[in-house]
């Protein structure tokens, strides 16, 4: 297999030599297709409260970095592009875009709970976030401009100073031994905690295609679940001794060892483990998420939409996946875990998939009643969005 975007090289080469090891360069990755993204796009973004947005400014005379949250007002962004030096970041902007939708879905040879989003920025001429690591790996597309990259290959595996008293980031040293300048088209992937720093030579836009990593998030949301089952057992509990009785605001080890004990038996459980993972994963991972209550089509007003030439579009493929859990394939969509019979794996792999959801690759399933239920609640909360034909 190779790049959906580039002949360039092959996937397995990919995943081999460069994916979470080193940087790569892409030029002319995606040769004919069309970014029809505009400043004024991104702007009526950044003046939306629905959407997160951060604009970045460097003030070079104090050698000083500021950071500012949206949403903001569009009179002040036009006043800002008399000025050089600054950056707008704005999140999920593949919820908006159909042409940033689509770009997401040429990265889709990476496992769904992997994917995150796509965040776009606007630089002005020297605009960038400083010199700085991410903890996630991120592919960089040049959507218009040119940009200057300067990378350092090697991961940093140890704590970096940071420039002090600043509102971002920014690596005190930063030595790079690798330089491009990417043009409208070229592609950039970066593995994680690889210093680097984008500067704008002009006005220019940059799509980032951002990847979750398995952190601590993941794990605090397994671990809450966990706790919901912890139950103190009195009868296991020794008589208070002496010690307790005069020194009451000591834990002693019988209170480790019961922990210890209920810890272990629940990760024993793989079944258990298997699920509270699958819910995990597909969280929401920010405040600003476009889950909600949408209006609910009947089976009918479904099957009307698709024969019609309309499609169901995956709006967060990040937070879709499936699992073969005893005899039964469930289906975990933003945490809410659905049961199939297991002779649906098929769909839940279309669903899960890439291949686009229209009539013609769901009508075998539009008659099984669990099917259509399930695609109800996900239109329902927003994970599905019924969109016309591509």
């Amino acid at each position: 297999m190779r790049f959906p975007f580039s002949n360039q090289l092959p996937l397995e080469t990919f995943a081999s030599e460069y994916w979470e090891k080193r940087p790569l360069i892409l030029p002319k990755a995606f040769r004919e297709f069309d970014f029809p993204i505009r400043r004024s796009d991104l702007f009526d973004l950044a003046c939306n409260s629905e959407f997160d947005s951060r604009l970045i400014r460097e003030d070079v005379e104090f050698n000083s970095w500021e950071l500012y949250e949206g949403p903001f007002d569009s009179k002040e962004l036009d006043d800002l592009l008399e000025l050089s030096h600054w950056t707008l970041l704005i999140q999920n902007t593949e919820w908006m875009f159909d042409s940033m939708h689509e770009l997401l879905e040429q990265f889709r040879f990476i496992p769904n709970w992997r994917l995150d989003d796509v965040q776009l920025s606007f630089a002005t001429a020297q605009g960038s976030a400083g010199p700085h690591v991410d903890s996630y790996d991120v592919f960089l597309v040049q959507i218009s401009g040119e940009k200057n990259w300067k990378i350092e290959s090697s991961p940093i595996v140890e704590d970096r100073a940071m420039m002090e008293d600043q509102e971002i980031q920014v690596l005190e040293e930063f030595h790079p031994d690798q330089e491009y300048i990417v043009k409208p088209g070229d592609v950039l992937y970066l593995p994680p905690n690889i210093p680097h720093w984008g500067i704008a030579k002009g006005e220019c836009i940059t799509a980032s295609i951002g990847f979750k990593v398995p952190e601590g998030r993941i794990f605090g949301a397994t671990f809450l679940q966990m706790a919901n089952r912890l139950k103190w057992k009195p009868e296991g509990a020794k008589p208070l001794d002496e010690s307790e009785m005069v020194d009451p605001g000591r834990i002693g080890d019988a209170q480790l060892d019961w922990f210890q004990s209920e810890l272990r038996l629940l990760t024993e459980d793989r079944n258990y483990l298997e699920r509270i993972f699958c819910k995990a994963i597909t969280e929401p991972v920010r405040e600003r998420w476009p889950v909600g209550i949408y209006p609910v089509p009947s089976p009918d007003e479904i099957r009307i939409q698709l024969r019609k030439g309309g499609n169901l579009r995956r709006l967060t493929p990040g937070c879709m996946v499936y699992r073969e859990i005893d005899d039964k394939i469930h289906v975990y969509v933003f945490g809410v875990e659905t049961s199939l019979k297991s002779d649906l794996k098929p769909f839940a792999q279309l669903l899960t998939g890439s291949k686009i959801l229209n009539f013609e690759s769901l009508k075998p399933y539009l008659g099984v009643q669990d099917v259509v239920k399930l695609l109800q609640m996900m239109i329902e909360i927003g994970a599905l969005i019924e969109s016309e034909s591509e």
